[in-house]
């Protein structure tokens, strides 16, 4: 009886072993290590161009594994590019210069096995993913102000923030989205005193 119960819990220990290693070496990658989704903004500018601002900006962009897949299976992500320019008053509320909104959707579409990008009515495609990922992160010659709108000697802030427009999704996903470090993609509101020649 002695022998056999010995046999017994080395047999347990060996499975334990091997399920602890299965877990350890297939659900840690997948689920524990997963990065989530992320949104920030790695730089901003503002260029004079011919009686105009245009505005180039770098984003980084994660998207997590549960948001990946939701694309390759044909829900299209929203994005809001907001930008504002406020001159700046010493014993008064601030004036508003301009406000903009700027609407990027990410979609897949499975017939043409491409990525879509859609920036304000302009569409490109790509073939994979990170292509796709990678112009969504870029905005070049965004035009976003009329320099007559300036004031010689005013000292102005320009204001810019990057998220995914969360209506946009699935009812039945909005309420999940709340707390969810997959879905809850917005940078923080990057402000900057931009060399405006006034």
């Amino acid at each position: 009886m002695t022998a056999s119960f010995t046999l017994y819990c080395r047999k347990f220990r060996l499975w334990l072993l091997l399920l602890l290693a299965l877990i350890c070496g297939n659900l840690m990658p997948s689920t524990l290590l997963a990065a989530p989704s992320s949104l920030e903004i790695k730089s901003a500018e503002l260029v004079h161009g011919e009686g105009i601002y245009l505005l180039d900006a770098d984003f980084d962009l994660i998207l997590s594994p549960a948001v990946e897949e939701a694309v390759n299976k044909g829900m299209p992500l929203n994005f809001l590019v907001e930008f504002q320019l406020v001159a700046l008053k010493r014993y008064w509320f601030d004036d508003e210069i301009v406000s903009l909104t700027s609407k990027v959707a990410l979609s897949y579409h499975a017939l043409s096995r491409q990525y879509l990008l859609n920036r304000d009515g302009h569409q490109l495609s790509f073939t994979s993913l990170q292509e796709a990922k990678e112009e969504l992160s870029h905005i070049k010659n965004w035009h976003v102000l009329e320099a007559d709108l300036l004031k010689k000697g005013e000292n102005y802030q320009a204001a810019l923030r990057m998220r995914l427009d969360q209506s946009k999704l699935p009812k039945a996903l909005q309420v999940d989205t709340l707390n969810s470090e997959d879905w809850n993609m917005v940078s923080e509101r990057l402000r900057w005193t931009p060399p405006l020649a006034n």
